[in-house]
């Protein structure tokens, strides 16, 4: 009886050290079209494609939001965003 009791306590102790971590991650991409081709132009572009992501992240609950990349088209730019709700400030993970 005292091996079974031992059996399942370890059993029990396993399971609640490996319990798996679930955090959301999502990759995003918002297009806004250009007014002009100016720099000011693909600036504002930008920071309103940002804007946007970023207000749509926070609205899915993902609070954390790193830019993945920037594409100028010649008449939109589109933004990549990727949000998370972990937040992941470990230097070795990010990729420069």
């Amino acid at each position: 009886m005292r091996v079974f009791v031992r059996l399942v306590a370890v059993s029990l102790a396993l399971c609640v050290a490996a319990a798996p971590v679930s955090a959301r991650v999502v990759r995003m991409e918002t297009k806004v079209m250009l007014e002009d081709h100016s720099e000011l132009g693909i600036k504002l572009a930008v920071r309103e494609a940002f804007q946007l992501s970023v207000r749509g992240a926070i609205a899915m609950g993902l609070p954390h939001v790193s830019v993945d990349g920037v594409r100028v088209l010649p008449d939109a730019v589109v933004l990549a965003l990727v949000a998370t709700d972990e937040n992941d400030d470990a230097p070795e993970t990010r990729s420069e």
